[in-house]
């Protein structure tokens, strides 16, 4: 197989892998950040940002660590296993940032009330 044909087998393999994730984060995702922004709008930039950076974190990395080179034979099952590794590290560093943010917003906000008013740790006292 030449290098050009591996490399487009790694971008789809790291966009599948991508929007696998996008799939299913978003529905979650888009209901914490409306609560968490407040409107509508303010959350639907952030889903579109979050999702631009899961496709575009892995595919920076995959596209960076590509074979280049036509001098060296190039095993496939070996440049799949690489690029998963790629892909799943960028997705993972994106993650990590995205959720970081997130966890420190909710973090932010004061212990909501329970129906009487009073904190829900001081009811289970």
């Amino acid at each position: 197989m030449d290098t050009l044909s591996i490399f487009f087998i790694e971008v789809l393999l790291c966009l599948g892998i991508s929007l696998a994730l996008i799939y299913l984060l978003k529905p979650l995702l888009r209901e914490v950040l409306i609560e968490t922004c407040g409107t509508n709008t303010r959350a639907e930039f952030w889903v579109m940002f979050t999702q631009l950076m899961l496709i575009i974190s892995p595919l920076l990395i995959v596209i960076y660590f590509a074979p280049t080179t036509d001098s060296v034979p190039i095993n496939v099952a070996e440049a799949i296993q690489d690029t998963l590794f790629r892909s799943l590290l960028g997705d993972f560093i994106a993650l990590s940032m995205i959720g970081q943010v997130i966890w420190r917003s909710i973090k932010s906000f004061p212990e909501q009330s329970d129906n009487h008013g009073e904190n829900l740790s001081e009811s289970n006292e």
